[in-house]
């Protein structure tokens, strides 16, 4: 899934999908959650740990997809493939 919106007057916001491997619970994705949320450029974030996938919603001018997967890896999971 890969949406991006342009804006002449604001920078270019993208969607990304990625897979994560290693949640076990809640509590684990509250704290990617939480690790996504706190990046620079980062503007939404969906995690669900049963289908083991992150939706986030970020400004690529900040950020970019290694960004977030090692923010994923830091933070104790595996980041997979970027639909």
């Amino acid at each position: 899934m890969e949406q991006v919106e342009r804006t002449d007057t604001g920078p270019a916001i993208e969607t990304r999908e990625l897979t994560i491997a290693g949640m076990g619970c809640d509590n684990c994705v509250r704290k990617l959650e939480r690790a996504l949320r706190a990046q620079d450029g980062v503007k939404e974030v969906h995690v669900d740990g049963i289908a083991g996938r992150a939706t986030v919603t970020f400004d690529r001018t900040r950020i970019d997809v290694p960004g977030l997967q090692a923010v994923v890896a830091k933070s104790g999971y595996r980041a997979g493939a970027v639909a």
